[in-house]
């Protein structure tokens, strides 16, 4: 078989096909190690500090290395054997680091480790081909953490520099400057921005979510199913944003702002956790919170991923929760499309989405702004059971409800309790040791929500009294047209079980009223543990984040989650609405097929940007040349007609008269009856020479 039609890989990649047996230039080494740099710096805040210090040192020996080719030990280093064995080693270590190999998060930590050891051993373009598919898929794993606006920013870079990577591989023989080749990336981008901006757009969207992949991780700063002294307090001194909402009619005013969270039944003494054997809420319990006589408000809630099930809507639920479309309503825009729920109200309030929310998610709601939550039951019999601690607050809560004459009454003497006793609300209280609630009530006195709401149920429950703890966020900072939960807003309440309803009781609020009315800030001036954006004070660095946080909000809204349902809005709009699928990809292939033969100059006419005496001297030049006589490349005009006059003397005089009218239609100032009258002369000799020319015939019927 002839070696030069051997199949062989070479074979499918022409441009690479001149470099594959030479080593790697410095310049194409630079550019590659820029693009690495690049790709991995977006992933050294989501994985250990030893994988990002593995990857990143390879790359930068093999730096050195270029440097110095002559140095052993980097030499040795990055040999195949070596680099073979660091990679081994690393999947090693990944594995006894998570725990697990199959997952998000091991993955992408071994790819970055592939990705840099590619590198070290790259010595041909087909090397640096196969690297630069493997940066372009580590480049798309950081969507698995975040996609937000920032991370589209991080991006650009990183896109540009592989382009540039790409162009100097193919320029390998001739190369071009830096601003040549950015210049030409930069206009490809800009070509293909409308075809990507149409795609966005018109391409089908998934059922599911895009970058949903196992990740085997825990959940995320925000509250957990349990609750000891100090950890909603913790929580408080984070600045992070748990949630945002807009709502359909006016902002409620803050102290109704009670975000139910997860309620917490079961109580060992210190800590408080939740009972999972509960049931969904039925019909019946909706139209009891939606015959109260409280008003009711609707509302969108966008949830950044928490890793956990728990969905938040104020108190209380009137509906289950609703998958969001672009016009803002859970309700079909047809008959054809229904809303769906994406959770489910259980029967003590609190809402569960059907799947752990691994990725930001975007809801409707609807709720009563009540405080009394309805009961479908009989209360459990952990939420009135306590265990043999905390003595002396049981002993208290006795001689306290001897001296009442109803529950309801007794609970409004343990608020009134907490309110003129010197009670203390601070975010730094002293530690408490195996009685908590006994040493809070009657020795510290001091603390945050949860020691006020977890003394309050105990002492509800030592006289008999059903009660639980609701954790959740109370309030939101009004940021333009929507409203701002952060996780400094994470509060404790507690609800108490009187004539037949949960009532609402929130202890901190008797001891601390500007936490509820006014926010945190409000209530604890003098500490340095309250976050920054929890202070209302305007200022510059303040609003500039909230700018920002705008800024990030509609991103999230408009991109992120334009779904199907967004999707079929915009059509809708358009007028597209009833269009079957496959009519609107024909419409979206024919204007993509239009921008594209725009682009590339197809369709057009022959010469259509031509000048007049432009067309007629290619015409001139391409007859000479059908005659043997062509052209050299920084060949005048006057030099070109002169060897044609030398070439065939006796067409001297018509060569002449031809240079003459190029010459006046170039570069003299004559009007238009003079330019027709001229061109009118030059194509008349130009055809005379293509047929009276020598040897003309002959050329002629060796080019065709």
């Amino acid at each position: 078989m002839n070696k030069s039609r051997r199949f062989t890989w070479r074979n499918l990649l022409p441009v690479l096909h001149a470099s594959d047996d030479s080593s790697m230039d410095a310049r194409t080494l630079y550019a590659l190690s820029c693009l690495l740099v690049l790709v991995q710096l977006p992933h050294t805040l989501n994985m250990p500090v030893w994988v990002s210090a593995v990857g990143l040192s390879l790359v930068g020996a093999r730096l050195a290395l270029i440097k110095n080719p002559k140095h052993t030990l980097l030499g040795w280093l990055l040999s195949p054997a070596s680099v073979t064995g660091i990679a081994a080693l690393s999947a090693l270590a990944i594995k006894w680091d998570y725990g697990y190999i199959i997952g998000r998060d091991p993955c992408v930590a071994f790819l970055f480790i592939l990705v840099a050891a590619k590198f070290a051993e790259v010595r041909r373009a087909i090397d640096a081909t196969l690297l630069l598919c493997l940066c372009a898929f580590l480049l798309l794993t950081q969507y698995f953490y975040s996609q937000t606006i920032i991370a589209a920013i991080v991006t650009l870079p990183a896109v540009v520099a592989l382009a540039y990577c790409l162009a100097i591989l193919r320029d390998a023989k001739t190369p071009q400057n830096v601003t040549f080749h950015l210049k030409l990336i930069c206009k490809l981008l800009l070509q293909g921005l409308p075809i990507a901006a149409l795609l966005f757009f018109v391409f089908p969207r998934l059922p599911g979510p895009m970058w949903s992949l196992p990740d085997g991780t825990a959940g995320t700063t925000g509250l957990s199913d349990s609750m000891s002294p100090g950890s909603i307090g913790k929580l408080s001194q984070s600045g992070a944003v748990a949630f945002r909402v807009e709502f359909d009619g006016d902002t409620p005013e803050p102290s109704q702002l009670y975000w139910r969270g997860i309620v917490l039944s079961q109580f060992n003494g210190r800590s408080w956790s939740t009972n999972d054997q509960t049931f969904a809420a039925s019909t019946t319990y909706f139209d009891s919170v939606q015959s109260q006589a409280a008003p009711s408000i609707d509302y969108t809630v966008t949830l950044p991923a928490h890793q956990m099930r728990w969905l938040f809507a104020l108190d209380a639920a009137s509906s289950q929760p609703t998958n969001y479309n672009a016009s803002g309503q859970a309700d079909a825009l047809d008959s054809n499309r229904t809303s769906r729920p994406i959770g489910t109200v259980l029967a003590d309030g609190q809402i569960q989405s059907r799947n752990r929310v691994t990725q930001p998610l975007r809801y409707r709601q609807s709720s009563s702004l009540s405080d009394v939550i309805p009961a479908m039951h009989a209360p459990r019999a952990d939420t009135v059971f306590l265990p043999e601690k905390n003595t002396r607050a049981i002993r208290f809560a006795k001689e306290l409800r001897a001296r009442t004459s109803s529950d309801r009454e007794y609970a409004k003497e343990v608020l009134r309790h907490f309110n003129q006793q010197p009670f203390r609300y601070t975010l730094e209280p002293q530690l408490l040791g195996s009685s908590p609630v006994d040493e809070f009530l009657f020795d510290t006195q001091e603390g945050f929500c949860e020691h006020y709401a977890s003394a309050f149920v105990v002492l509800m429950r030592a006289v008999g009294i059903p009660a639980r703890i609701v954790t959740g966020y109370q309030g939101g900072e009004i940021n333009n047209d929507y409203l701002i939960v952060r996780q400094a807003n994470a509060h404790a309440w507690a609800e108490v079980y009187l004539d037949g309803v949960w009532q609402r009781a929130d202890p901190t609020a008797a001891v601390a009223p500007s936490r509820v009315e006014q926010g945190l800030a409000a209530a604890l001036p003098n500490e340095a543990a309250v976050p920054r954006m929890s202070h209302q004070t305007p200022g510059l660095i303040r609003n500039v984040l909230l700018r920002w946080d705008t800024l990030n909000y509609h991103w999230q809204r408009l991109v992120i989650d334009f779904d199907d349902d967004s999707q079929q809005s915009f059509w809708d709009a358009i007028g597209l609405g009833k269009a079957a699928l496959w009519q609107i990809s024909v419409i979206a292939l024919l204007i993509i097929g239009l921008w594209s033969a725009w682009v590339i100059g197809l369709p057009r006419w022959p010469h259509s940007r031509l000048q007049r005496q432009e067309r007629h001297w290619n015409r001139l030049v391409k007859t000479l040349n059908a005659n043997s006589l062509s052209r050299e490349h920084a060949e005048s005009a006057s030099e070109f007609l002169q060897r044609a006059c030398e070439q065939w003397p006796s067409c001297t005089s018509r060569f002449m008269r031809l240079e003459v009218a190029f010459e006046r239609l170039r570069f003299q100032a004559i009007n238009d009856q003079q330019q027709k009258e001229l061109s009118k002369q030059l194509l008349k000799d130009i055809v005379w020479l293509q047929f009276n020319l020598p040897f003309r015939r002959r050329a002629v019927l060796v080019k065709r």
